[in-house]
């Protein structure tokens, strides 16, 4: 069993991190439905809806996610999606197309493949899991509630700069080499 604070932190810190990732699609679909293509995953025919039913199920996901009823398939939605993400990065870094933008987070932060990103959702993915774990029955306390907000601001905080500076080391390197 799960601590309820460790469950409600992990679950706000993924509605976060899923919901941010659904509104900049929403925002920019065209760009986004240009990395669904640029992947060469699916057939083109199934493109634009691919990128349709994506930030939806994210959007869900986020949504789902914090309401008790709903956590345990809100929770699977999402581990299901970054699975889903995570054979088609590793497809494509496979084959050796390592310019392709990921699309995880659109025009805001346009990142390379890596093989960071599978190690990046690997650890979403068992976020995910836990979410699904039945908690303990324990009542929260006020103490609790600021460790859920502090936690997940904490942990949607480190999860924006590690993809920040991840998706910054190819220009960082090309700078070091320049420097050289």
């Amino acid at each position: 069993m799960v601590d309820p604070a460790a469950s409600w932190t992990i679950s706000i810190a993924l509605a976060v991190v899923f919901g941010a990732s659904a509104a900049i699609k929403f925002a920019d679909f065209g760009e986004f439905r240009a990395a669904v293509e640029n992947y060469r995953i699916v057939p083109r025919a199934f493109e634009a809806s691919v990128a349709a039913i994506v930030p939806i199920a994210e959007l869900a996901g986020a949504v789902g996610i914090v309401i008790p009823r709903t956590r345990d398939a809100a929770a699977a939605t999402l581990l299901i999606l970054v699975a889903v993400f995570t054979v088609a990065i590793v497809v494509n870094l496979m084959r050796g197309r390592l310019h392709v933008d990921c699309g995880c987070f659109g025009p805001a932060l346009r990142q390379p493949l890596s093989w960071w990103l599978p190690a990046r959702n690997a650890i979403l993915m068992a976020l995910a899991a836990i979410a699904i774990l039945p908690t303990a029955d324990r009542s929260m306390t006020p103490l609790d509630v600021a460790t859920v907000f502090f936690g997940a601001a904490t942990a949607v905080a480190l999860y924006l700069a590690a993809n920040y500076l991840l998706a910054n080391l190819p220009r960082m390197r090309a700078l070091e080499v320049a420097d050289a």
